[in-house]
């Protein structure tokens, strides 16, 4: 424990008058055994008077180690009064460290509730099913903290702090009062603020954030807000899809009639059928020749009627050309031959081999002797199991034969009756049941189309369920954005029109559309969702991007190398709105078009959803395309004056900055909007300088030569130079 013991002088005064107690008491036996080992014969006269001897010394000796356990018992009982005095003068501290303990926890407990409220409402680490339940839970738990706080620190200090003063120390308990409130302090106070600095930022984004979301797979939240969309697209969707259908019945109508008349043409099968009737006509095709169509949205049914017609045909002709009488006289013969599995000869090998190969004889012995006496038993035994076989081998053997051809004897009155009976059933079903059935098709033909429009008219609350299904999936791979999930779920209304429409279209005659082909075909194209490497794409355009603005002279080697504040704000800033800039080059009408290169092109239609940085980053910087992509005049000068701003830090401005700065002529509405998307390209950095994905690499970036010139990205236009830029129309603008 460091430090001597209070308790020290009592115990080496202790010691040393057990010790001398013992030398004083061991002496005179010490002396006696000296004296006695001086005799002659002292062993033999230590036998010969052992019975005396042994009594005394065991006496003496209890009598030495009771005056000894005495001395102990005493001594204990003094160092046990010691320890309790001391104990009453080093058990208080307990009592101070826990009421202070307690009391940090109390006096922080508003701002405590206040930082676990913050860092639990920005964070973007939690979902929000575990941010819902932390805010239902933030009372009870802080509430109990200094209860158990107060429990905790009383049944661990007072033990702890009664065996130091107990063992000679009372003075160090109150030593470590202040060390003990100074780490309470840190942890209920520095610790906390700490944390709450780092997670609760307002970008809501910790240091070195590596992507990790936690909280539970199914978000409570999204499936109450998923039922009152369903609730609320109900509505719409089943006035969509009854309209679609009541709007497209003739034409469904229309469509299946004209296919059914295509696939078995009611000419065509008359004349088939007085041909199979009359015998007239070997085989013509009832349905209509397959020759290479497009395919239509009745090709599923009228496929399968088609092989369906075919298989009947095939049949019906066949059946047609058969001989009865010679098939009738093939049946006869056949099962005539079926007796000869039942000879008699069996029933005779089965007994003669039962009787020879199981035979008891086989166990006597060819010498007797004592050998049949042994065997006897066994012998007996098995001679009468073999009897009982016996038996059985001659009675049920021959009673199946007598039943296999009692049963045979009465099949052949199903086989001279039977096929006749089926052959005229045959032609009955063909003169009189092919044509009503030919019948009921037609009239299933002329009655389904109303139930199917009947039907799909009232799937509206059924096809709606594609709202909360599409709005829970979006919200399972993406769960930092629950108004992205909410746009994917209502989204589905249209896609839901169309996808009616482009059913019913196929199934209508003349294909009748109510919206545009073009439309459903993009909603429908499915991408394939590439594994983008978007870290280094976004490294190296840094790099190309820090050269450029450094030849430019917005941004110095000293700042680029030194890594000063504007530097970490301008590079990958300007970085983000060439890359920006280029995707609304390449293609304006693809919003969601993020442009690294030919091979690499990222589109919310096939990015990686189950990356939540991508999930936290890709609506702001959709937000900003959106931004570039509304603001009047050209983009180049747009992209140039705010790579500009962002490069225009603390420090004095360059010459060329300047120039860029100034040298461009816009409105105040316009300024207004560069300065918006300045703002929000600057926070889309800010959050980003804390994703571990770039502050590990950040490096890569701020050790680019001196000398390296800006390399020219292939397909891609240089933004403006500020003295390239020209002032046009400058009576309705305002220089900058």
């Amino acid at each position: 424990m460091g430090g001597k013991s209070f308790c020290q002088p009592f115990e080496n005064a202790a010691g040393e008058i057990l010790k001398h107690s013992a030398k004083c008491l061991y002496k005179p036996y010490k002396e006696i055994s000296k004296a006695f080992g001086k005799l002659p014969n002292a062993g033999l006269y230590f036998c010969g008077f052992s019975i005396i001897l042994v009594p005394l010394i065991v006496a003496y000796w209890t009598i030495l180690l009771g005056f000894l356990l005495a001395e102990v018992i005493i001594f204990a009982a003094f160092g046990f009064l010691l320890g309790v005095f001391f104990f009453l003068l080093g058990v208080w501290p307990s009592l101070i460290v826990t009421l202070g303990t307690t009391g940090i926890t109390i006096i922080r407990l508003p701002m405590n509730i206040y930082y676990h409220c913050l860092v639990t409402y920005r964070t973007v680490m939690l979902r929000r099913n575990i941010k819902l339940l932390s805010f239902i839970l933030i009372p009870i738990v802080h509430l109990l903290i200094p209860p158990v706080t107060f429990i905790i620190a009383l049944f661990f200090h007072v033990p702890w702090f009664s065996a130091i003063s107990f063992a000679g120390f009372p003075l160090k308990p109150w030593k470590k009062i202040a060390p003990i409130h100074a780490i309470v302090w840190k942890k209920f106070v520095t610790d906390v603020e700490s944390f709450s600095r780092n997670y609760g930022h307002p970008s809501g984004i910790p240091m070195d954030w590596d992507g990790r979301v936690y909280g539970l797979p199914v978000d409570p939240i999204a499936v109450i807000i998923s039922l009152f969309l369903y609730i609320f697209a109900t509505i719409p969707v089943t006035i969509g899809v009854f309209l679609i259908f009541i709007i497209k019945a003739i034409p469904i109508f229309l469509g299946v009639l004209t296919e059914f008349w295509k696939t078995l043409n009611i000419s065509k099968s008359l004349k088939w059928y007085k041909g199979v009737v009359t015998g007239s006509q070997a085989q013509s095709p009832p349905s209509s020749s397959t020759r290479s169509s497009p395919r239509s949205g009745h090709a599923v049914w009228s496929s399968t009627l088609k092989k369906a017609t075919k298989g009947i045909q095939k049949f019906i002709e066949g059946y047609a050309k058969m001989n009865i009488c010679e098939k009738y006289g093939n049946i006869i013969k056949s099962y005539a031959k079926c007796v000869k599995k039942l000879h008699p000869k069996k029933l005779e090998k089965m007994i003669s081999g039962y009787c020879e190969d199981l035979s008891p004889a086989k166990l006597i012995p060819s010498e007797g002797g004592l050998h049949l006496l042994c065997l006897w038993i066994p012998i007996l035994l098995t001679s009468i199991m073999w009897v009982l076989g016996l038996i059985l081998v001659l009675t049920i053997p021959p009673g199946t034969f007598l039943l296999a051809l009692l049963v045979w004897i009465l099949g052949w009155i199903p086989v001279f009756i039977l096929p006749p009976v089926f052959y005229i059933l045959g032609w009955i079903f063909i003169i009189f049941g092919l044509p009503v059935l030919y019948i009921l098709l037609w009239g299933l033909i002329l009655v389904g189309p109303w139930v199917f429009v009947a039907l799909g008219s009232l799937s509206g609350p059924l096809l709606a369920l594609q709202i909360p299904f599409a709005m829970l999936t979006n919200n399972f791979y993406n769960p930092v954005e629950m108004w992205s999930s909410i746009k994917h779920g209502l989204a589905k209304v249209l896609k839901i029109f169309r996808s009616v429409d482009r059913v019913t279209a196929n199934l209508s005659i003349g294909k009748v559309r109510l919206s545009s082909s073009d439309t459903i075909e993009e909603d429908t194209r499915v991408e394939e969702r590439g594994n983008i490497n978007y870290w280094d794409l976004y490294i190296e355009r840094c790099i190309k991007e820090a050269r450029r603005i450094r030849n430019l002279g917005w941004i110095s080697q000293d700042d680029i190398e030194s890594a000063s504040s504007s530097s970490m704000i301008a590079i990958p800033g300007v970085t983000i709105v060439a890359i920006l800039v280029d995707s609304i080059k390449r293609n304006k009408k693809d919003k969601t078009m993020i442009y690294w290169n030919e091979d690499n092109k990222c589109r919310d239609s096939n990015r990686d959803y189950t990356d939540n940085v991508v999930n936290l980053f890709w609506p702001q910087l959709m937000k900003v395309k959106e931004a570039l992509i509304s603001v009047d005049g050209d983009l180049d000068s747009a992209g140039t004056w705010v790579s500009a701003s962002l490069c225009d830090g603390e420090d004095e401005r360059s010459e060329q900055l300047k120039g860029a700065l100034e040298n461009i002529t816009m409105k105040d509405n316009t300024h207004q909007k560069y300065l918006k998307i300045r703002s929000q390209v600057e926070n889309i950095v800010h959050s980003l300088l804390r994703v571990q994905g770039l502050t590990s690499r950040l490096h890569e970036i701020f050790e680019i030569g001196d000398d390296e010139e800006p390399p020219l990205v292939d397909g891609e236009q240089q933004m403006l130079l500020p003295t390239e830029v020209l002032t046009s129309d400058s009576d309705s603008g305002t220089r900058l």
